[in-house]
């Protein structure tokens, strides 16, 4: 039950909240640059259907999900995240190692992100930071798709529908969409770090565990 409930929290925060952020902005876009379309759109059929919108607001979900893998893809491929190596200062006693300064690899850990989730036991996690440090990203980096989404509308909606006062009223919008992006991305490259240092952590316990068991597993040298 417990495992069903940290997967329907991973759904929920990387695909269903970004998604309806997209349905959010890109509402907003056709209400703020032309709101006549929105009673043109109101008064249609499809409009007075509840399945026809709950379907659109999901393919706009599963949508923002794809899309957020792409871009999650590239910005890691093209190394837009952050630097290759970033330095971290440890206070004593923390580290189970005994480190003070390490170098941590953030691209490195992210490479072995699944099969880390996949092998680590619930005690490992059980206060869930690892799990809430991976959802942040996601959700950040699934938003970004959100804002874009939320400025591409309103410049169709401007140039497909509305007349030239709705030019700059999309001008407007987008801008708006293109404050949030740079934000989100900035916030994105923080979660990124973030993300990599609790994955480095747990690894690192991971790995003085394995060490610890073995000791013990070793047979004792005969006098």
């Amino acid at each position: 039950m417990g495992a069903f409930l940290g997967i329907s929290l991973w759904v929920a925060l990387a695909t269903v909240v970004p998604g309806l952020v997209t349905v959010a902005v890109v509402a907003g876009a056709v209400i703020v640059v032309d709101p006549d379309l929105v009673a043109r759109i109101v008064e249609t059929p499809a409009a007075r259907s509840d399945w026809l919108a709950a379907g659109a607001a999901i393919t706009l979900m599963v949508l923002t999900q794809a899309l957020g893998i792409l871009l999650e893809t590239l910005l890691v491929e093209r190394r837009w995240l952050g630097p290759e190596d970033m330095p971290l200062a440890i206070p004593e006693g923390i580290d189970v190692h005994g480190e003070t300064r390490v170098t941590i690899r953030p691209y490195f850990e992210y490479d072995g992100i699944y099969l880390l989730l996949a092998e680590i036991g619930e005690n490992e996690d059980s206060q869930g930071h690892l799990k809430r440090a991976l959802a942040q990203f996601f959700l950040t980096n699934n938003t970004l798709v959100s804002f874009a989404a939320g400025a591409l509308a309103a410049i169709v909606v401007a140039l497909g529908y509305g007349g030239p006062e709705a030019v700059g009223r999309a001008a407007f919008y987008a801008g708006l969409m293109g404050a949030c992006l740079v934000l989100s991305y900035r916030v994105a490259i923080i979660r990124f770090g973030v993300m990599a240092r609790s994955l480095w952590a747990t690894r690192r316990r991971r790995m003085r565990r394995g060490a610890t068991a073995d000791a013990v597993d070793e047979p004792a040298a005969s006098g």
